[in-house]
């Protein structure tokens, strides 16, 4: 094939959206599994004698060794997080292994398959725990690869976070629709049917993915022009830094499915006319508020590029900052006014916080897209990825400090914390971005 972006924009949209798609089906799959997980191994897994589950009562045994006693209910819990920290520590290494490997169609493939055994080993609860970790693994592997391919796509900055941003949709659109699917089925029909509809979905998506793909840049250089040196340091700090600010935004944001369902049940006042709002579907306001704002975005971004005005990854990474602080100190300023507060508290919390996101997941993304080396990027795109790691490691060690704290210095201690990464982009990140655009003019006009 010839360059990665070509005039043929027909050619362009169907490698984009055969990208777009697996993301959506891969999600698809990995939030209906998450959806259903505890309350089937609550149920039917560890229900009952565990010797007949492969790997259970060694899992427990080291629990208990650590913990001690723990309820079926408490594994349940253990092992849903252990499944979760294993897909994001797969991650990075399914990236490293798309850059040496040179093909990251055949990682991708690899990751689906591992989640197709998976969930194939998961409808027989003697194997279930051995199809967990395939499935973890695998979802692990195709995650990064997908991504690096996205940003291999576009040379343009604007055009690839704007790329991103449309990617993001997809992948919301994924974890509405797999919940709402497995869910229903395994409701209806029962656990089996909840999980053969994940299955199914990775069918599909790595159907049209092998059909649509090949015309994908995919190896590690890419059909991209190299890029210039410019100062490889300064690069890295850019990176680093901005990992540090998505890490820290995440770290605050993930507290929506935690302890803000606690605090919003107690201090909101959840209802509409005569009817309760319950208080998890802010969960899927979440996602409805994040498909909404992607398309504000998209829509924001080609209007200001209409009147030559860009708005750069890492500013959009600070302002992503800003806005995850500000939702925060929403949360801070109705604690401590005291009494029940109205719904749009609430409201305005997630619009904030889901703002964050869209700002910056795609920037962050398409910053490693463009400054970290071509044939890193997929290893790059991997410690992206640890955001999820690391913040639901913080969202539970400091949801203990939320009674000890009170709500007020609980929400202002996670303002401070997506507050932090964006004072990192500002004082650190951007200098440091100018100094490695400086040098790579440099080396350009040499």
């Amino acid at each position: 094939m010839g360059d990665a972006v070509t005039k043929d924009g027909t050619l362009l949209d169907r490698r984009f959206l055969a990208l777009a798609m697996m993301e959506f089906w891969e999600r698809f799959a990995m939030a209906g599994v998450k959806s259903l997980l505890v309350l089937m191994l609550v149920d039917h897994v560890l229900a009952g004698d565990l010797t007949r589950v492969a790997g259970a009562t060694a899992v427990r045994d080291a629990s208990g060794a650590l913990f001690g006693p723990v309820s079926i209910t408490g594994l349940a819990s253990q092992l849903y997080g252990y499944a979760n920290a294993l897909i994001y520590l797969a991650i990075p290494l399914g990236g490293l292994a798309g850059d040496l490997v040179g093909s990251r169609r055949v990682v991708v493939a690899s990751g689906g398959a591992g989640m197709l055994l998976g969930l194939t080993l998961m409808l027989a609860n003697g194997s279930f725990l051995i199809g967990l970790i395939f499935f973890a693994t695998g979802t692990g592997l195709l995650k990064g690869n997908l991504s690096a391919q996205v940003g291999l796509l576009f040379q343009d900055e604007a055009q690839r976070r704007r790329a991103y941003t449309v990617y993001l949709g997809f992948l919301n659109a994924g974890v509405i629709c797999g919940p709402l699917v497995c869910g229903a089925l395994e409701a209806f029909a029962g656990p089996a049917y909840g999980i053969g509809a994940a299955a199914v979905a990775v069918a599909i998506g790595l159907f049209f993915y092998a059909r649509t793909s090949r015309d994908v840049a995919i190896g590690p250089a890419a059909a991209m022009p190299p890029r210039t040196p410019g100062r490889p340091a300064a690069a890295a700090g850019v990176l680093i830094v901005a990992l540090a600010a998505v890490y820290l935004c995440f770290a605050a944001y993930e507290q929506l499915a935690n302890i803000f369902l606690v605090w919003a049940r107690s201090h909101v006042d959840l209802r509409l006319g005569g009817w309760t709002v319950p208080v998890a579907w802010f969960l899927s306001l979440d996602g409805a508020f994040t498909l909404a704002l992607v398309a504000a975005s998209h829509a924001a971004a080609r209007a200001l590029e209409r009147h030559g005005v860009v708005i750069g990854a890492s500013v959009q990474v600070l302002l992503g900052g800003l806005c995850c602080s500000g939702g925060y100190l929403v949360l801070t300023i109705g604690s401590t006014a005291g009494g029940t507060l109205p719904l749009p508290w609430a409201i305005t919390y997630l619009l904030l916080i889901d703002a964050a996101v869209v700002l910056i997941w795609p920037s962050g993304l398409s910053l490693i897209a463009g400054v970290a080396p071509r044939r890193l990027v997929g290893f790059w795109m991997g410690l992206f990825y640890l955001h999820g790691f690391f913040a639901n490691l913080w969202v539970g060690f400091s949801g203990v400090y939320y009674e000890r704290m009170g709500p007020p210095s609980f929400w202002l201690l996670h303002a401070g914390v997506a507050g932090a990464g964006a004072l990192l982009v500002l004082v650190i990140g951007l200098p440091l971005l100018r100094v490695a655009r400086a040098g790579q003019a440099t080396t350009t006009s040499a």
